[in-house]
């Protein structure tokens, strides 16, 4: 004998298509809004499963899911979309038991009612790592775009996700506009679409074309390597830790995007056989720099890959310089030797722009990372307002990391100390905003 299913939907041609759709598999009764489908609850006693959407006239989804939870509890399977965000959410907590983003294949309607029908198969949230899998987004980077290209995921739960929008879909901004209104900060896409949203192109395709095939092993190798880095050298004492994991994971975004070339790939690699420091630096300097950057509130991943990018390959100059040199104390360094280490910002300059897949701004950061508020910097004592918005971040992050991470000859201070010789080494030449964030990061008053 057939499940009984009752389906709820407003749009009387919709609902005759899911109708003619699910009469093959199941007994099939309608209803164009909540009132009438509690009508139909309360008279039948054999319904198995509610199809219902969320927005209707009289009575809406959630009004009759909170209906049936009291008087009449039957599985609900929600048909939710870009435009019900706060409702799916709100479904989910009442209890809904399944959820399927309009417009959804056939295939997938069916899908999702057996699995709800058959708890035991489990296919309603499939095993997933969120934060492994996933990547979360600030929500202005939808308000920004007119269409999406790639499929946005909405967090339920720790380990439960679920589609929200389809790639291709309009988004209706003025909704996603009262969803910040109201609080909700991120959605979610897959990591492998991070590419996709990013509003520059890094041009991998062509290299991959033109050059040969990346190892694999090699890049998991070196991925491995740099996570172990990561963890063992770039933590600072008193850091908030949420900041800093959430630093980690965009950084570990970064890097896979860009190990995809083998040309960034083997430049890393380069740089850290070089000096050890170095490229643990740059990773330190790539972390906090997007650390500092959220504390000021700048979300969109756009702008957090072009700085975690240009972290990442701020000091690629100095893989040419001695190593001796490198290493030396600073006050034994000769003025030579001083010249010699800050050409390093030019060289890195040059040999970014020789590479296909670094966008200019990435390499403009990288140029001016030694540059100050003051005209005073190198390699162009440039003026604060003609630099990139973006390097005072950087080199608040960078002359941070040269303080607190231990080296050969330095043992390393700690964050507040590292912060105290800031404000007064360089008060005045380092952007007074960049400085709060830090001690927001360390919570210093």
């Amino acid at each position: 004998m057939n499940k009984k299913i009752l389906i709820v939907e407003d749009d009387q041609f919709f609902r005759e298509a899911l109708k003619d759709l699910l009469k093959k598999n199941y007994s099939v009764l309608e209803a164009p809004n909540g009132q009438s489908a509690k009508e139909i609850l309360s008279m039948q006693e054999d319904i198995d499963i509610v199809l219902s959407d969320i927005q209707m006239p009289v009575c809406n989804g959630i009004e009759l899911l909170e209906w049936s939870k009291k008087h009449k509890p039957v599985p609900f399977v929600i048909m939710t979309g870009f435009s019900t965000v706060l409702e799916t959410k709100s479904a989910y907590e009442i209890g809904a038991k399944g959820f399927i983003a309009k417009p959804f294949k056939n295939a997938d309607l069916m899908s999702t009612l057996a699995a709800v029908l058959n708890p035991q198969d489990d296919k309603l949230f499939p095993t997933c790592d969120i934060k492994k899998d996933y990547c979360k987004v600030s929500i202005d980077e939808f308000v920004a775009k007119p269409k999406i290209d790639f499929d946005v995921y909405i967090k339920l739960g720790e380990d439960k996700i679920i589609k929200l929008a389809h790639k291709g879909e309009e988004i209706p901004r003025e909704k996603l506009a009262q969803y910040k209104e109201k609080g909700l900060r991120y959605l979610y896409i897959l990591k492998g679409d991070f590419n996709k949203l990013i509003s520059f192109n890094l041009g991998l395709a062509k290299i991959m074309k033109d050059r040969s095939e990346i190892s694999e092993t090699k890049k998991l190798n070196f991925l491995k390597y740099t996570g172990e880095i990561i963890l063992e050298r770039t933590f600072i004492n008193g850091v908030d830790k949420d900041s800093l994991k959430d630093a980690k994971s965009f950084l570990e975004l970064t890097l896979s995007a860009v190990t995809e070339s083998d040309e960034s790939l083997e430049l890393l690699d380069v740089l850290n056989s070089h000096s050890d420091h170095i490229y643990a630096h740059s990773l330190g300097v790539a972390m906090y720099a997007v650390m500092i950057a959220k504390k000021l509130e700048i979300e969109s991943p756009t702008t957090l890959y072009k700085l975690s990018m240009a972290g990442l390959f701020h000091d690629v100059g100095k893989k040419e310089i001695d190593r001796a040199i490198l290493d030396k104390p600073r006050h034994l360094v000769s003025k030579a030797e001083r010249a010699a280490i800050e050409s390093h910002v030019v060289r890195g300059q040059e040999i970014l722009n020789a590479m296909q897949s670094i966008p200019s701004e990435v390499i403009q950061l990288v140029l001016e990372h030694h540059e100050d508020q003051q005209n005073l910097g190198y390699p162009m004592q440039k003026h604060k307002f003609h630099q990139h918005p973006l390097s005072k971040i950087l080199q608040c992050a960078n002359i941070f990391i040269e303080q607190t991470l231990a080296g050969a000859n330095f043992a390393g201070k700690p964050a507040a100390e590292a912060i105290a010789h800031l404000e007064s080494i360089y008060a005045g030449r380092m952007d007074p905003k960049c400085i709060k964030a830090l001690k927001d990061l360390f919570k210093i008053n």
